[in-house]
């Protein structure tokens, strides 16, 4: 019973990180794309996210050895896949609206709370993966 409430409430935290980036691209010039740009940020904060784990996974239990380019091929392809995975997830059945509609009654305090945290999740994700890299390179030989 309990797994049911972390899986719901993961997808809820999932759900409103979306919704807050869609409704920033919203405000952007570009508000016609507004999904795509959600789906875009979104999928690179998940991007950095699962190639630090990634990183860190080998660096310290040597789980495989690639090269430099396979690994960049690699990364391609699963960046492409974690898009065009969340695009078809939130435009099924118009999800996007759906969820729109529901996290659009937010008082001002969360609005601001959860603008906070979804910044500190986009740009946290890309300086974990910077620090990451750093502290491994310094402190533990780099990454070979």
């Amino acid at each position: 019973m309990s797994l049911g409430i972390f899986k719901n409430g993961m997808k809820k935290v999932y759900h409103y990180i979306f919704y807050k980036l869609y409704r920033y691209m919203l405000t952007t010039p570009n508000s016609n794309l507004a999904l795509n740009g959600a789906v875009i940020y979104l999928s690179i904060g998940l991007l950095f996210n699962s190639i630090t784990i990634n990183l860190l996974l080998n660096k310290f239990f040597k789980l495989y050895a690639m090269s430099g380019n396979l690994f960049l091929t690699i990364g391609l392809c699963y960046s492409f896949l974690i898009y065009y995975f969340n695009h078809w997830y939130f435009k099924k059945d118009n999800l996007y609206l759906k969820i729109e509609e529901r996290f659009s009654v937010e008082s001002k305090r969360q609005k601001a709370l959860g603008n906070i945290f979804v910044f500190v999740f986009v740009v946290g994700s890309v300086i974990f993966f910077m620090l990451t890299g750093y502290l491994v390179n310094k402190y533990f030989g780099g990454f070979k």
